[in-house]
């Protein structure tokens, strides 16, 4: 058992409804988010670049700018 979840038991009743009554308001401004998922609508955007462009060279221009770019 979680330690928050003793300590709320050993409190005299009304006070344990407090808790109750805190959490419920809590939820209510903060509801649970359902998870989200990655759209990945982009995948192949760049098809018509392949020929021009291999992934080596894409890291090597990326690795290229991060250096000139903290270097400035």
């Amino acid at each position: 058992m979680h330690p928050i979840l003793q300590e709320i038991q050993n409190l005299p009743p009304q006070a344990q409804q407090q808790v109750v009554n805190l959490v419920t308001a809590l939820l209510k401004q903060h509801p649970p988010q359902s998870p989200r998922y990655l759209k990945q609508n982009w995948a192949g955007a760049l098809r018509h670049e392949r020929s021009t462009y291999t992934s080596l060279s894409l890291q090597q221009e990326t690795v290229d700018d991060w250096a000139n770019h903290v270097s400035d």
